[in-house]
């Protein structure tokens, strides 16, 4: 390195605009597909369910395989980027064509319900693949706990702002607007692959390079597999993460009937409800982050969990629209902590992995991680068909005698259920995982005053677990 030049460093920020790009994209299609689908009378909410359950399993084969295929890629921009680009093209145009069709396309009952799976399988696909390896690049290119949780702050700051978006103006230009969801799609599209370019030029690829020849040790699916799943704080962790996936994943894909029968609100007011959760929850990232820095991410994530379970019973109270706002404007700070420190929770059971086994397979992980937590999914899945059939809700053409009790009680008592949960499975894991995050903050040499970090990687080419 020349004299008086400054060694480039990943962009933080740049790195997190393709969280935005995703984000933006996808939640088109995870939280407006199920109303569109059974609203329209295309499929039932049963069908949707079944739908739902065939594509998940689906998909988690898929996590696993886009795993391995990322670890065995060899190029010179490392074993992540081809597989980004890749994604990035095929994420918006299967999202799109989630939309193409309407209830006079002229396909059958079963038609549509095959043309539903179809589609959604292949967004979760090009989903998965971009996802794996953009969430793969965070530990190796953010080594440091300092640069992990600006990463992470910035990565969810617009990701909230992404959804906020999403969720504030689809709706406005949907029903105000009169513009199509197939349009919608293609202008999202459009700031996605914006979005994805400016993730790409803003990160160091030599890192990850670097990170990969730092363990040498030749990757093995079976090896891994069977170590993984015989890791306690890994295998709990991530059932504790599954749940409170499985409350956004509801939140999102059914809050538009929970608008429409509970709220009885469509459009604007809708647009607002959600918008008061998004920026409650967008102002509550930086104190987050500064708790995280004074008592750590796993003591964090834990009191947000708690908070964010109890925080789901206002669901069940609110029933107009002043109600609703207020009621998301107080959930949205409790799910911050929650979203915020996963990132950083899961880095480190990485980190431990390498100093472990000497091996580098961050997506290989990753996607076992998700594997695992497919499992709350289809059960949400389920138990949300079995309540809202228990009220008489079958689709929008036929909601029931009573669509608003169904929705009530699938938001105000089931997710806080599923919450309670997954805190239990939290408390669980900061129980059993002490003992390896002990040894590994040993590991990484802080001075006496805690002003002065060494890189993870440093410590991965010298250490080695006994």
């Amino acid at each position: 390195m020349k004299l008086g030049t400054k060694k480039r460093h990943s962009s933080s920020i740049g790195f997190a605009f393709g969280l935005f790009g995703v984000t933006l994209i996808t939640q088109l299609f995870h939280g407006f597909n199920l109303s569109y689908w059974t609203d329209s009378g295309m499929v039932t909410m049963l069908w949707a369910t079944v739908c739902k359950i065939i594509f998940v399993v689906v998909d988690s084969v898929d996590d696993i395989l886009a795993g391995i295929l990322s670890e065995h890629t060899k190029s010179k921009w490392g074993k992540r980027i081809p597989w980004l680009i890749f994604g990035c093209i095929w994420v918006p145009i299967f999202v799109v064509l989630t939309y193409a069709i309407n209830l006079y396309s002229g396909f059958s009952s079963i038609g549509f319900v095959v043309y539903y799976i179809i589609i959604s399988i292949l967004v979760e696909n090009a989903n998965t693949i971009f996802y794996t390896n953009y969430n793969s690049l965070y530990p190796t290119l953010f080594t440091t706990t300092t640069s992990r949780n600006k990463t992470a702050t910035y990565k969810h700051i617009l990701e909230i702002l992404a959804m906020a978006a999403c969720y504030f103006f689809t709706p406005i230009l949907v029903d105000n607007f009169g513009l199509s969801y197939y349009l919608v799609g293609i202008i999202y599209g459009v700031i996605f692959l914006f979005c994805v370019f400016i993730m790409l030029r803003s990160i160091k690829v030599e890192d990850d390079v670097k990170a990969q020849i730092a363990t040498p040790v030749k990757y093995s699916f079976w090896k891994m597999f069977k170590e993984t799943m015989g890791n306690k704080s890994f295998v709990i962790y991530n059932i504790a993460q599954s749940f409170s996936i499985a409350i956004f994943a509801i939140i999102v894909s059914l809050y538009p009937m929970y608008c429409r029968y509970v709220l009885q609100i469509s459009g604007w007011q809708q647009s607002i409800v959600f918008l008061c959760l998004f920026a409650t929850l967008f102002i509550s990232i930086p104190l987050w982050s500064k708790l995280i820095s004074k008592f750590g991410f796993v003591k964090i994530w834990l009191i947000s969990y708690i908070l964010l379970s109890f925080s789901m019973f206002l669901l069940y109270f609110a029933n107009s629209f002043v109600s609703g706002c207020i009621a998301c404007a107080l959930i949205g700070p409790m799910y911050g902590g929650v979203l915020l420190t996963p990132d950083m929770i899961l880095a480190e059971i990485i980190d431990i992995d390498r100093l472990k086994y000497h091996v580098s397979r961050e997506a290989a992980l990753g996607s076992m991680g998700t594997f695992l937590s497919r499992t709350s999914v289809i059960i949400a899945a389920i138990v949300t068909a079995l309540l809202t059939a228990s009220f008489g809700y079958k689709s929008g053409a036929n909601p029931g005698p009573n669509p608003a009790m169904a929705f009530q009680v699938t938001f105000g008592i089931m997710l806080a259920v599923i919450g309670l949960l997954g805190t239990l499975f939290a408390s669980l894991y900061v129980k059993i995982s002490k003992k390896d995050r002990l040894l590994l903050h040993k590991l990484k040499r802080i001075d006496s005053n805690k002003t002065t970090e060494v890189n993870i990687s440093e410590i991965i080419n010298e250490t080695r677990f006994k």
